[in-house]
């Protein structure tokens, strides 16, 4: 067995470890999501909290540069910081493992600020909202070294998820590309500090794009330990089994999975699918 294969029969291992058998009735997600372009999409990471009163608007401007390049650029809330913990009055928790494990390493101490394509610029990771839009128009321009394509199922009756990714190499895949599958969630109803209205207490506030959880840990699993040639193309399946005990809406979950470069962290490249179709 060479390497490659070593590493995707320990991804299938990893994905049949825990899981139940799979039974009808499925719930068909989204197709095969094709990347057709030859430049890269942007993964944008706004770290935000609830007592934030200045979050809601970064919010918007993350939304409104997704909106800028339709299906170019993904967005993701990562709830952590100081301002991210609950009160006794504001119970609700947002945070995850990896929410806080990614604040941790990048240092986050205020937010909002944000993540694109976890690259830095002017040697800084962690960048104000004023400066996102930018730094994702000069990643858009950047030429891919992979594309990637998503197929998931979910199993209404064991609310287990189903995702196979497709990866196809443009260029030669260094040794330490890791592969990571975020799950998020959009329209959560619940309580935002919001410092542009009147009153800055918003108890119904929407919101979107929020980091649930992971298949694979804050960092990834390895593609391969050894490089993957140009022209390869490789296939990793998952399983993943909400608990009953998460108050997730299955029909309001999506997934982003990404490649990046396990030494700088930098996204290789990025995509998203729905769990449900619209």
């Amino acid at each position: 067995m060479n390497k490659i294969n070593f590493i995707f029969a320990f991804f299938i291992a990893f994905a049949i470890i825990g899981c139940d058998i799979v039974e009808p009735p499925y719930r068909k997600g989204g197709d095969i999501t094709p990347v057709d372009t030859t430049k890269k999409k942007v993964l944008l990471e706004d770290f935000t909290g609830f007592r934030c009163g200045n979050c809601p608007e970064a919010t918007h401007v993350a939304e409104m540069i997704a909106n800028q390049y339709p299906g170019r650029v993904i967005v993701i809330a990562l709830h952590a910081g100081p301002l991210a913990v609950p009160t006794p009055i504001r119970r609700y928790d947002f945070r995850t493992q990896e929410t806080n494990e990614l604040a941790t390493f990048y240092g986050l101490i205020a937010t909002p600020y944000g993540l694109v394509n976890r690259r830095q610029y002017v040697g800084q990771n962690l960048l104000a909202p004023t400066a996102w839009g930018g730094y994702v128009q000069e990643q858009l321009n950047v030429d891919a070294d992979l594309k990637m394509y998503l197929e998931t199922d979910f199993n209404e009756s064991t609310r287990e998820i189903s995702l196979q990714v497709q990866l196809e190499y443009l260029r030669q895949g260094n040794v330490n590309h890791n592969l990571a599958v975020y799950i998020l969630e959009d329209s959560v109803v619940q309580y935002q500090q919001d410092d542009r209205q009147p009153a800055i207490h918003i108890s119904d506030y929407v919101h979107n794009h929020v980091m649930r959880g992971s298949f694979t840990g804050t960092w990834g699993l390895p593609v391969s330990d050894v490089a993957v040639s140009a022209g390869s193309k490789l296939t990793v399946p998952f399983k993943y089994t909400i608990s009953s005990e998460r108050d997730w809406r299955p029909s309001k979950l999506s997934l982003v999975a990404f490649v990046h470069d396990n030494t700088t962290k930098e996204v290789i490249q990025v995509e998203q699918i729905k769990l449900f179709k619209e």
